[in-house]
């Protein structure tokens, strides 16, 4: 009888303290039982033809959020707004190339009019912020016009990993309904998603986009994204499904 007591009593005590105890592992490890945390879900957020004026304000949202972006940029844009660049470096987001005129009838000249304004993007770069990078993603996106003579130039070349999307956000079309690009958005993730790929986001670095992105970040926030950033060892999307 009196073991019989004390094994009720043991039984007690573990009942009480066991639970806790594995809830405080959880919170000690870092891990969280919410489905926001444990879900695994990535997007890649990017930005084309900044920096600009309205860079800081984007970063601000961005850092409200905790999320990172990876920025194209274009190279006068780097030296014009130096403070900005120098922000997205610091503050740990990835970094892309986007060239100097965002001029089609003048990237897209020739193969090497095409390698030579990423390298002087680069140069940009480099001259403001002491970095560089291998990511671009050319103006209007590579197709029609990067055709394979264009690629080789500048991807076994140059050594660049050439990024296209599949989320185009439609914030370059419908700059007054905020609305329609958010429902834009979200349709696609949701449809790249159920595809089984990771969603990459094409989005423009001016005032229109400052007025959804906060949207779009605490929507997906709440549905369990994570922000990452591109980087040269992924391998790259684009629509010529070219993964030099």
């Amino acid at each position: 009888m009196l073991h019989m007591k004390r094994w009720l009593i043991v039984t007690l005590i573990m009942a009480l303290f066991i639970p806790q105890a594995m809830t405080a592992d959880a919170k000690a490890s870092g891990k969280s039982t919410s489905a926001a945390s444990t879900s695994g879900k990535t997007v890649y957020l990017t930005f084309d033809d900044g920096p600009t004026a309205h860079t800081m304000d984007l970063l601000d949202i961005l850092d409200k959020y905790n999320a990172h972006a990876t920025f194209f940029m274009l190279g006068p844009h780097m030296e014009r707004y130096p403070a900005a660049t120098k922000r997205i470096v610091k503050e740990g987001n990835g970094l892309g190339l986007h060239g100097v005129t965002h001029v089609a009838s003048k990237f897209y000249h020739s193969p090497y009019s095409a390698y030579n304004e990423m390298v002087g993007a680069n140069n940009s770069l480099y001259k403001v912020t002491g970095q560089r990078t291998s990511l671009v993603r050319p103006p209007y996106g590579s197709k029609p016009y990067l055709k394979q003579n264009f690629r080789d130039v500048l991807l076994p070349v140059g050594g660049f990993h050439l990024w296209d999307w599949n989320v185009d956000s439609l914030d370059w079309k419908y700059k007054k309904d905020h609305q329609k690009v958010y429902n834009s958005i979200m349709r696609q993730i949701h449809s790249v998603e159920k595809r089984g790929q990771t969603p990459v986001v094409l989005m423009h670095d001016q005032p229109a986009t400052l007025k959804v992105l906060p949207l779009v970040l605490k929507e997906l926030q709440a549905e369990g994204y994570t922000f990452k950033v591109l980087n040269k060892q992924l391998k790259p999307l684009n629509f010529w499904n070219d993964e030099r």
